[in-house]
């Protein structure tokens, strides 16, 4: 499968919203741009390709519609699966974006390089997004913001931060 092809998750399915079957889908990062449309639900060690009739925010998930889910049976039935799209199908990005899926696993190093973890998780604050870092320092909240991001590296998997007082725990 070529790189453009490959799956990405970009939401996961929390549960059933009302009784015509549609889902709940918490997205990974910021989806306002997403053209809904050919999905695969993935989960259970299985890729099924669906296709959204309709998408629509509510507080802070989406709720979508999928062909062929008629019911509340059928949408609790994709409780915990994920919602991905091809590669392709994403929105592009400008040069200092992101998604969340090409940021998780990336070693995370200081200026001087002292290796401060990798990322394994993301949050959403609502200011700025938190890249949680795991490794010798234990878990290390580290703010997605220009005054600590120095550098991303996507070839070389690699996050270069300015340590600013107070990001690793003191010793």
């Amino acid at each position: 499968m070529s790189k453009e092809e490959e799956l990405v998750p970009i939401a996961r399915i929390t549960g059933a919203h009302g009784i015509r079957g549609e889902v709940k889908a918490s997205p990974y990062g910021d989806l306002d741009e997403m053209g809904w449309g050919a999905v695969f639900i993935v989960g259970r060690g299985a890729e099924k390709p669906a296709r959204v009739r309709r998408a629509r925010r509510h507080k802070g998930v989406f709720i979508l519609e999928i062909e062929g889910v008629a019911d509340r049976n059928a949408a609790e039935a994709l409780s915990g699966l994920e919602v991905a799209v091809r590669r392709s199908d994403l929105p592009g990005t400008s040069e200092d974006e992101y998604y969340y899926f090409e940021l998780v696993g990336m070693d995370v190093y200081s200026e001087d390089s002292k290796l401060i973890g990798r990322v394994s998780d993301i949050m959403e604050t609502g200011g700025n997004d938190v890249l949680v870092v795991t490794g010798p320092f234990g878990e290390v909240l580290v703010p997605a913001i220009e005054q600590v991001i120095v550098r991303v590296d996507p070839e070389e998997r690699k996050i270069t931060i300015h340590l600013l007082e107070g990001i690793l725990p003191e010793d």
